[in-house]
């Protein structure tokens, strides 16, 4: 004999995790399609070869300094300098994104991501302030 009335549905964590992978999914790939747009917008609109912002960043846990995002190949290459700090990006254009914390360094992988306090990082480098995505 057959239950009537019985509904099985998955746990709410089951839906709410799928939910949230799908937002993360989609904002990793905002941030990296908008920072590759307006980098080159940025750079066209000024006239020179350069786009450049001010912002302040930080390495891990370090206190925020004042510093300054600069794309040479706008879209593919840019750095955020502040300090004696030199952080160098590369997007190959194909959702892959290369970080390098300094000069020597080997390059690595890294995802973009959006903090609670509204940081935009890379990895264990984060920026705020006038960041040039909007």
């Amino acid at each position: 004999m057959g239950l009537i009335g019985l509904t099985i549905a998955r746990p709410h964590g089951e839906e709410e995790g799928f939910r949230q992978r799908v937002v993360e999914s989609v904002s990793v790939f905002r941030i990296q399609l908008w920072t590759a747009v307006l980098l080159l917008v940025g750079s066209s609109a000024g006239g020179g070869s350069a786009a450049a912002a001010s912002m302040r960043c930080r390495i891990a846990q370090q206190a925020w300094s004042p510093c300054r995002m600069v794309a040479s190949s706008p879209g593919e290459r840019w750095v955020l300098t502040w300090n004696q700090q030199r952080v160098e990006f590369i997007h190959d254009g194909s959702g892959q994104m290369m970080m390098r914390v300094r000069q020597g360094e080997s390059w690595r992988e890294v995802e973009p991501f959006w903090t609670v306090d509204h940081s935009l990082c890379w990895g264990s480098v984060c920026a705020r302030g006038a960041i040039p995505l909007e």
